[in-house]
């Protein structure tokens, strides 16, 4: 046997001996960054879960100020609609209010951080728990405008939608 045919017999049986060697340690890197995203899932799943646990991120829905779901008239063609979010719904809703009223949203949450934004408008306040945000707008055209949630907040957050009904004139 020639020296070449020797050398040539070792390579190749090095190399078939490190490619699986490649292989075993490839396999375990993945299997341990798969691990290692399960378990981070898992903990973070299990020690949040949907809703915020914490006591200082709770909302008592009765010590809102104004009634969940309460629409004020506050002047001429003004009103205030306190909001308030919870998994996986908008209260109230649908809102009724005429053409040209000028709306100020009070915004909160009820369990975890959703974002109040309606379609066609610029409105878009994050609402969290224990915090009431405002913003106002006046709605100059008819018609019907959804209210989204913009913050994932959870399994169902694609189908947390609410509705502003804008009809008529004036009052």
């Amino acid at each position: 046997m020639s020296e070449s045919a020797a050398s040539s017999e070792f390579e190749d049986a090095f190399h078939k001996a490190a490619e699986r060697h490649e292989r075993v340690w490839v396999f375990v890197a993945v299997l341990m960054l798969t691990l290692l995203l399960a378990g981070t899932m898992f903990l973070v799943v299990y020690a949040y879960g949907v809703v915020v646990r914490t006591a200082g991120f709770r909302r008592d829905p009765a010590a809102i100020e104004a009634p969940e779901g309460s629409i004020a008239k506050t002047g001429p063609n003004a009103y205030t609609v306190t909001i308030v979010a919870r998994l996986w719904r908008w209260s109230p809703s649908p809102l009724r209010i005429p053409k040209g009223a000028t709306v100020t949203f009070r915004v909160t949450s009820a369990d975890v951080l959703h974002g109040f934004a309606i379609q066609g408008t610029t409105v878009n306040v994050t609402a969290v728990p224990g915090i009431t945000g405002s913003v106002s707008y006046t709605f100059n055209r008819s018609g019907t405008f959804n209210i989204v949630c913009n913050e994932y907040c959870g399994l169902e957050h694609q189908g947390m939608l609410g509705r502003i009904v804008v009809e008529g004139d004036p009052a």
